[in-house]
């Protein structure tokens, strides 16, 4: 139950009508006026949290792009999603306004000099802008046109966040299109890792690198590499000569540059799913059969035992199964099956849950982005270079912990570095960053060990037992994986004109087939 105000400052863009009979607007133990880090420090907890949890990575992306199933429930696995994981649309602008406040705070004459105790006034602006430009990406991935901000743009249609405490407050503003958004994220990583100065004060909230500027820039410029290559399809011009400047300015180097938070070992701030396996006592979520399968080295098969993908990795086992996965209670990985109800999901008891290090240790590290994924997009750059293809490989695993020697056997056990077997790594490295996995896939067509709508397949969990299945999607017409999510509900009421503009310009209008204007294949 939220007041007027921070209901305001919470949505950033909306007229609200508010039913509340409590008033927490003069709340005695509130801080009224928190300083630039606090704000940033909450708002990059709050946007892990929100980003990565049970709801919107668990029931959302992870089973979109089927690294996990549900044991429970099986509406999200075939594609209808809870109204509640939309409304996270309203958390991620709840946090974009806490980083436009540490701008402000950073720019303002009357708060800059008092801030500056924080680190630099400079640095701690370039900051927050490539945290906002992170989540702005993440949102137009998501659903498409957005209200935006932006503070090196003028653009009149970018009108998000614009509210009580600037001139014009705007609470409905219009849907920027996505061709200006990812124009202006890039400007915007562009602009802010040129304004980090290395040799002044660092960002003492900084809950990332811990102050390490120099690896703020490495972040802006892998950044604009994954969003540049993302929109090459459509706009190769733009796409390239930020592609080019990125390297030439420097990415990632090594996994000691990935960008990553860490969880605390206390149950209140822990890892997401630590805290739904061990707090909330919630397993709900198993490893997938068909990534299962593309660890252990297997294809999948039909009903009558014939092959149904071609795992580019046909007999090699991936020895990242032992921290992806735990074994079953027969010692064993298997894969949970996409199930045709909630009910025959609870029936199927021989599934492998999700590794130990991400359900069972609450300082769990989750990465935003890593060398991993620079290293595959370097190795697609350069014409699927082997080098890079490798460098991937062994960055994902001794991000994972893997033994060297385990590394050096399933490296020299690979075939080659081609279109394929590039994406497809990239893939498994993205594990439990699902989000963009989906990106890669709407972009990419890759990885094909997935199972579409519409397929049989069968599992045999233990010997002399098989279970034939058919992955049915609950989304008329949908034969292949989603390409956005429908946008909340509530803005039909509270922003139905921008909202409505914004659909007209969808090709299926507001529904899961609507391709995003970079999605081009």
């Amino acid at each position: 139950m939220k007041s007027l105000k921070s209901i305001i400052y919470i949505l950033g863009i909306t007229t609200l009508v508010v039913a509340c009979s409590l008033d927490y607007e003069n709340n005695p133990n509130e801080v009224t006026d928190p300083p630039a880090s606090g704000l940033l420090n909450d708002a990059t907890k709050k946007m892990m949290d929100d980003f990565y949890d049970e709801w919107f990575q668990g029931r959302f992306t992870l089973v979109t792009v089927q690294f996990w199933t549900q044991t429970a429930y099986a509406d999200e696995d075939r594609y209808v999603y809870r109204e509640s994981q939309r409304e996270t649309w309203e958390d991620f602008y709840a946090n974009l306004e806490d980083l436009r406040k540490v701008i402000q705070l950073n720019t303002d004459e009357e708060t800059r000099v008092e801030n500056s105790q924080y680190g630099s006034n400079a640095n701690q602006i370039a900051v927050a802008r490539i945290l906002m430009s992170w989540t702005f990406n993440v949102m137009a991935d998501t659903w498409g046109d957005i209200p935006y901000y932006s503070f090196g743009s003028d653009d009149p249609d970018f009108q998000a966040l614009q509210m009580a405490d600037v001139e014009a407050e705007i609470l409905a503003p219009v849907y920027a299109t996505q061709d200006k958004i990812y124009a202006d994220i890039l400007n915007e990583l562009d602009e802010a890792e040129a304004m980090i100065d290395v040799n002044d004060d660092g960002v003492s909230a900084d809950v990332i690198y811990g102050g390490d500027m120099a690896k703020w820039k490495k972040f802006a410029n892998s950044l604009r590499l994954r969003v540049a290559l993302k929109i090459r399809g459509i706009n190769p011009t733009l796409a390239n000569t930020h592609i080019a400047d990125a390297i030439s300015r420097g990415v990632f180097a090594s996994v000691e540059d990935n960008a990553s938070f860490i969880y605390e070992a206390a149950d209140v701030n822990a890892g997401p799913f630590y805290r739904a396996f061990n707090v909330s006592n919630r397993t709900d979520f198993a490893v997938s059969h068909p990534f299962c399968q593309l660890l252990l080295g297997n294809n999948l098969f039909d009903h009558d035992l014939n092959d149904i993908t071609s795992n580019p990795f046909l007999g090699i086992r991936d020895p990242r199964i032992e921290q992806y996965a735990g074994v079953n209670r027969d010692g064993v990985y298997v894969g949970m099956p996409v199930n045709e109800s909630s009910t025959q999901s609870q029936l199927f008891v021989w599934e492998s849950f999700p590794g130990d290090k991400i359900i069972n240790t609450p300082d769990f590290t989750q990465s935003l982005m890593e060398f991993a994924e620079v290293s595959f997009i370097l190795s697609e750059l350069n014409g699927w270079d082997q080098t890079h293809y490798e460098n991937g490989v062994r960055a994902s695993m001794q991000k994972w912990g893997v033994e060297p020697d385990a590394v050096a056997a399933y490296i020299a056990a690979l075939p080659p570095a081609s279109e394929e077997t590039v994406l497809t790594q990239k893939y498994i490295a993205l594990y439990m960053d699902a989000h963009t996995a989906w990106q890669e896939y709407r972009r990419t067509g890759y990885p094909k060990t997935l199972i579409m709508p519409g397929t049989e397949f069968s599992v045999i969990p233990e010997p002399g037992a098989k279970f034939d299945y058919t992955f049915t999607s609950l989304v008329e017409g949908l034969t292949d994986l989603p390409f956005r999510l429908q946008y909340p509900d509530f803005e039909r009421t509270l922003n139905g004109d921008n909202r409505g503009q914004a659909v007209s310009r969808l090709t299926n209008g507001d529904a899961l087939n609507s391709k995003l204007w970079w999605d081009i294949d």
